[in-house]
């Protein structure tokens, strides 16, 4: 592993920080988006929660919206709002699919409250104690403040008055877990000589053939050209250039957000609507060598998800524990979601930053987020390359993404 975001390799007493997201699951596979849900008298399919999900988490840019969790085994969708419901939110419990019960909830604060709030307070602690002293702020799960995980061992953990000073800066109420861990990092690797089009997941390596981080989804611009999406910590900035696993030229950088941790590359070359899935270490003859994209989704809190990186390949059964989670992205705090196995299990590890995360349905990847980091260290199995693996893994939004360079999924 070079530079990777390793979003804080918070150890195994972490998995008890993570808040109870409302409409959590059990342990599940990404085939549950297939599968059939038992319910009294009726058979109802996730595909269909799916469907209500998609409706409420189109409304994210709505005043007053907080968020939205998913409980398949009961077929339920939780909308959260701040004060009254539109007629939008309220028509969402009318026109659900046959079987699936939506449930619009007050709050005491709004999504864009909160992110705020964590803006504010990430970047003021940032300032105080660097990057690896608070690790991620993120909503409690009735929204009614935040979540603040501090490091054990970090000079801020034994700060007199931490909780209430972390309060009087966010401006909300705030909730301390202190986890352990060793700092903030990133996971900044065929995948490993893919030519063009080029494919979400392969490997960008330096001229040596040595991999660092991984390529994300291809993505069309509003002037109509193709890019390639991945992580902005993995290049030095605007006209690097960027190589495959071969360390063949790929393209360069052509643009960058910082706030999002993302960058597009002008690839030499086509790119492909398709990811690289399985193994890191696929064949063509595999199954699930690559799969199609289909189109873009919001994640919702219970929604599974795959990750997909050069390094440790494909990941699926992740379940989303939270949206809107705050961390460190270098000098500034980005915005994203968090999502781990029941089990423990490997998500990712050090040179998958950059990959894509997508949901399947049918068959195919509908396109969630990038690959940002891991935390929560896990030994890895086979992989491209020496390198640390994750039970959490994080990601920034496609959305975001996409919204922010006006652009849509290559598709």
């Amino acid at each position: 592993m070079r530079r990777a975001i390793v979003v804080g390799a918070m150890a195994a007493a972490m998995a008890l920080s993570v808040p109870e997201a409302a409409g959590s699951t059990g342990v599940g596979r990404p085939e549950t988006h297939h599968a059939e849900l038992n319910r009294p008298n009726q058979t109802v399919t996730a595909a269909a929660v799916d469907r209500a999900v998609h409706a409420a988490t189109a409304l994210a840019g709505e005043p007053g919206y907080a968020g939205v969790a998913v409980d398949y085994d009961t077929a339920k969708v939780t909308v959260s709002w701040k004060g009254e419901a539109p007629a939008l939110v309220s028509a969402l419990e009318t026109t659900a699919p046959e079987g699936v019960a939506v449930d619009v909830v007050p709050t005491a604060l709004s999504g864009a409250d909160l992110h705020a709030a964590s803006t504010r307070l990430m970047d003021a602690q940032r300032a105080v104690h660097g990057p690896d002293a608070v690790l991620a702020a993120l909503p409690a799960a009735d929204y009614a403040g935040l979540v603040v995980e501090v490091s054990r061992d970090s000079a801020a953990a034994r700060t007199t008055g931490l909780a209430r000073n972390l309060e009087r800066v966010a401006g909300v109420p705030v909730q301390l877990r202190m986890v352990d861990d060793d700092g903030f990092r990133s996971t900044a690797a065929s995948r490993r000589n893919d030519r063009a089009p080029w494919h979400a997941g392969g490997a960008i390596a330096s001229r040596d053939g040595t991999d660092y981080c991984s390529t994300g989804f291809s993505v069309i611009t509003a002037a109509g050209s193709e890019r390639i999406v991945s992580a902005a910590h993995c290049n030095r900035g605007f006209g690097s250039v960027v190589r495959d696993g071969a360390g063949e030229r790929m393209g360069t950088v052509s643009s960058r957000a910082l706030q999002l941790d993302a960058e597009l590359i002008k690839p030499a070359g086509a790119t492909a609507s398709s990811v690289f899935a399985g193994r890191w270490n696929a064949s063509q003859a595999s199954a699930r060598y690559r799969i199609p994209v289909a189109a873009v989704r919001a994640p919702a809190v219970g929604q599974r998800v795959c990750s997909s990186g050069a390094v440790t390949g494909e990941h699926c059964g992740a379940k989303i524990l939270a949206t809107d989670v705050a961390w460190s992205c270098g000098k500034r705090t980005c915005h994203g979601f968090r999502a781990g196995r029941d089990d423990g299990g490997v998500v990712v590890g050090g040179g998958d930053s950059g990959g894509p995360m997508y949901m399947l349905v049918d068959g195919r990847a509908h396109a969630s987020g990038m690959i940002d980091g891991g935390s929560n260290r896990r030994s890895c199995g086979s992989t491209s390359v020496t390198t640390q693996c994750f039970s959490y893994v994080y990601g920034i939004p496609m959305v975001d993404i996409l919204r922010h360079w006006g652009a849509r999924i290559n598709n």
